[in-house]
């Protein structure tokens, strides 16, 4: 081949792996993007008081950690549903709780210093 013809070739394929990587660096600066946008909105929202309220089931009752554990339904723009520990503003609250009792309870604080500020047995 010629010389020409080789440095023809080079350079054509130089340019399009260059648009190629250009191409996708764009879409990731783009998801970068978003993700940053989110995790300012998060950081902006993460110190102000908020107040949850759902269900679950009571699977322990800590007296000596003044916590409760729940097993409970999605938390809106907090949590999904999952079983965890709660802390419990006043200890008269978890009074009378049994193990499998199905409560409605709220929640306040800012993520993550939540606490249960309010909980109810309900039928079963």
């Amino acid at each position: 081949m010629r010389l020409w013809r080789v440095v023809l070739l080079v350079n054509l394929a130089l340019g399009v792996g260059l648009l190629c990587g250009y191409l996708v660096w764009g879409r990731e600066v783009a998801r970068v993007g978003q993700e940053l946008a989110l995790a300012r909105q998060q950081q902006a929202t993460a110190g102000v008081q908020r107040t949850w309220q759902a269900r679950g089931v009571v699977r322990a009752v800590l007296p000596e950690l003044n916590v409760v554990v729940l097993t409970h339904e999605d938390l809106a723009g907090y949590m999904g549903s999952m079983t965890m520990g709660f802390r419990v503003h006043d200890p008269k609250l978890y009074e009378g709780l049994d193990i499998g009792d199905t409560v409605r309870f709220t929640l306040t604080g800012a993520p993550p210093n939540v606490e249960i500020t309010a909980i109810a047995k309900q039928a079963p």
